[in-house]
């Protein structure tokens, strides 16, 4: 049986890479001595968040925007998108001169809504998911006459992320195997395409959040609950796409998913020993990883790192989850006579033992008379000395 004809051709990537060559540089890869002792393999990162809008979208975006006609720029374009696909058209769109609007879910991530709201777009919020978007996204191009972009099911969007594919095989000509963040596929399927096309031999992990799993079931069950929210955003997709879905079946050598937990401990990963600023969609390369998830005998990999657009808030909470999960941080609840100086005496003991008091709790109504509960949120350096203190 005849293979199935794919949307995207390596020339169509080589195209792409020539038109956006003057807008956009080439991100870094760099290797990491940490999480390469770490894992027992040469683990490398490809920095995809470095771009302007923190996020490898612009690739695609840049490609669309330089391949539409003179009318169609004129008519402007219109997208649904939790927000780097936003931040990247409406962006380009900007420099360029286009009209652009855009459709996010209600519960995109505020830092995206307000980002795409700064580069001068039209930003609608509707539904509670990236599919009610786009259906009210494709009601306003039937409406005005937009040019609908898909965020990832667009041969022009994928052709563009595929040149990040070309950069990884120019930057680092011997890796055996590029792991990538998978929501929709339009990454993957780009960067597979441009891979294997050159180096057929590479081997290519794509990396899904449990997200799509739990969405799958609640689909079949006919869940009413409210909707889970991903912590990777950025690929909280429920499905691959028409055009994605054939490229993924016939290039990518293994799909597989990382739990959320995977992958908020690799964003903390990141900030600790990378220094770096990633979101849950660009942390799932690393969460794979760090799972072994990729074969053993593959010793030179490559990791996309997609965007680096988290939510301040929520990357506080998994810092500091992450520090109480791993006896960083302490909770010790002390029962004391309720007089001056019990507080100080504690303290000073606590002091005494190396250890740094965060917060402080008083309870003196639900103890007997006379008794104060205090509870202290201490910092430790590991589980050992938060047994001593």
């Amino acid at each position: 049986m005849a293979s199935e004809i794919l949307a995207v051709s390596i020339s169509d990537i080589e195209k792409a890479s020539q038109r956006i060559s003057s807008c956009l540089e080439k991100t870094p890869v760099s290797y990491s001595p940490i999480f390469s002792e770490r894992f027992g393999r040469e683990v490398y990162f490809k920095w995809d968040n470095r771009f302007r809008t923190g996020a490898f979208k612009e690739r695609g975006a840049a490609n669309l925007l330089g391949s539409l006609s003179d009318d169609e720029a004129k008519r402007g374009v219109c997208a649904a998108s939790m927000g780097n696909h936003a931040l990247a058209l409406s962006w380009h769109a900007a420099k360029k001169g286009i009209p652009c609007t855009i459709v996010m879910p209600i519960y995109a991530p505020l830092v995206k809504v307000q980002s795409t709201k700064n580069t001068g777009a039209t930003v609608f919020l509707e539904g509670e998911t990236l599919e009610d978007a786009t259906v009210f996204a494709k009601e306003l191009v039937a409406k005005h006459g937009h040019r609908f972009v898909s965020a990832y099911d667009d041969e022009l969007i994928i052709a563009g992320q595929g040149t990040a594919g070309l950069e990884i095989l120019d930057q680092c000509p011997d890796v055996d195997s590029i792991v990538v963040p998978v929501g929709g596929g339009g990454l993957i399927s780009g960067i597979a395409t441009a891979v294997k096309a050159k180096r057929p031999d590479v081997y290519i992990l794509g990396v899904q959040s449990e997200w799509v799993s739990w969405m799958a079931q609640a689909k079949q069950e006919g869940s009413v609950a409210p909707v889970q929210r991903s912590i990777a955003d950025g690929i909280a997709v429920k499905t691959l796409g028409k055009l994605t879905r054939p490229i993924v079946e016939q290039k990518v050598d293994s799909l597989l998913t990382v739990s959320e937990e995977d992958i908020a401990k690799a964003v903390v990963d990141f900030v600790e020993v990378e220094h770096a600023v990633v979101e849950g969609a660009g942390a799932a390369g690393l969460a794979a990883i760090s799972r072994e998830l990729l074969p053993s005998k593959f010793k030179k990999t490559v990791v996309m790192v997609g965007g680096s657009n988290i939510d301040g808030n929520l990357l506080t909470v998994l810092i500091e989850r992450d520090l109480v999960k791993r006896g960083r941080w302490i909770k010790v609840p002390i029962a004391v006579p309720d007089r001056p100086g019990q507080l100080n005496r504690v303290s000073k003991i606590i002091a005494e033992q190396g250890a740094n008091v965060l917060h402080v709790r008083h309870d003196r109504f639900s103890t007997r008379l006379g008794i104060v509960d205090i509870l202290f949120l201490i910092e430790v350096r590991d589980r050992a000395h938060g047994n001593l203190v």
